[in-house]
């Protein structure tokens, strides 16, 4: 594959995941406005590259937001990461989700299209 095709691939994959980050928001402020605590566990929508996927993550909403401060991290089902190692790497698999961070121009993409890169977190 020619580095073209990489950066066209790291693109598609960023914007997908990220579609699906902005989803997770207007979760995060449905569960907010409906009195959800802090503790509390709430359906996330997994993050991984594939655009039909539709599992869920049932994650609190701290953790949500640890998550949410890097706008380089995404929110999988364990066992989402993305094969080619040259995209994404593995912050942490240990609660039986996976938090996995986008690298080069993935991770530049997602950056720039992260929901908060405007506003406070």
């Amino acid at each position: 594959m020619s580095s073209s095709d990489d950066e066209a691939r790291a693109h598609k994959f960023a914007l997908n995941q990220s579609t699906f980050r902005a989803a997770n928001e207007r979760l995060r402020r449905a569960a907010a406005s409906h009195r959800f605590r802090e503790t509390d566990r709430v359906p996330f929508i997994c993050e991984c590259a594939d655009e039909h996927c539709r599992e869920v993550v049932m994650l609190v909403l701290s953790d949500y937001e640890h998550i949410r401060a890097h706008p380089t991290w995404f929110l999988l089902v364990a066992g989402h990461e993305e094969e080619d190692a040259g995209l994404e790497r593995i912050v942490d698999a240990e609660h039986g989700y996976a938090v996995v961070e986008k690298l080069g121009t993935a991770g530049e993409e997602a950056a720039r299209l992260h929901p908060r890169q405007h506003q406070g977190h």
